[in-house]
């Protein structure tokens, strides 16, 4: 029997949790930095520089696996990152904290509530504001920064600032952008 084998047997009879669970109820705690960044490595997801990586504490994640992370990115506090249909964030990107980022949804019209799946991309250094709302499909292009409590229904272009519900265009940000996030703390 593989790994692999053994791992599927171990969840479907109950002795060790699925992935979701110990994520979201285990991993989600570990204090230290950098010993829940290696956790989340080990358990699937995807990082480009685990080192430079940050997912804050109390993350709700589900399909973890599906997530990848360029370097510098940061993941605030009580996030809800839904990576079903796969999510990839460039390097030195911002989710601010609250943010909720879906990649599922159902169709509306269909009479067996089928459910659709879409990835989710952000691009070098967007910043998505606090308790903003990314739905399925969208990408958030370079430099781009969609405002606290905004909902992003369609793509944002590089460079665009916006707000509201549904998300709008404010104006142009001054580019091009030359930082490089450098918030990774010990503990937190």
């Amino acid at each position: 029997m593989n790994g692999r084998t053994l791992l599927v047997k171990l969840i479907s009879s109950g002795v060790i949790p699925e992935p979701d669970y110990a994520l979201n109820h285990l991993v989600y705690r570990i204090p230290p930095v950098s010993v829940r960044m290696r956790t989340y490595a080990l358990m699937g997801l995807q990082f480009d520089e685990v080192a430079s990586a940050n997912i804050s504490l109390g993350v709700e994640m589900w399909t973890g696996w599906r997530l990848q992370m360029g370097a510098r990115s940061t993941i605030g506090q009580r996030c809800y990152i839904d990576a079903r249909g796969g999510i990839r964030l460039d390097s030195d990107v911002s989710v601010s904290r609250e943010a909720c980022l879906l990649t599922a949804t159902h169709v509306p019209d269909d009479p067996d509530f089928a459910g659709e799946l879409a990835p989710i991309h952000l691009e070098r250094r967007s910043w998505i504001g606090v308790r903003a709302l990314l739905l399925p499909g969208v990408r958030v292009g370079e430099g781009a920064v969609v405002a606290a409590g905004a909902v992003v229904t369609t793509d944002v272009e590089p460079y665009t600032i916006v707000a509201g519900t549904p998300a709008r265009p404010l104006r142009k940000r001054r580019e091009p952008m030359r930082y490089e996030l450098d918030w990774r703390p010990s503990w937190y």
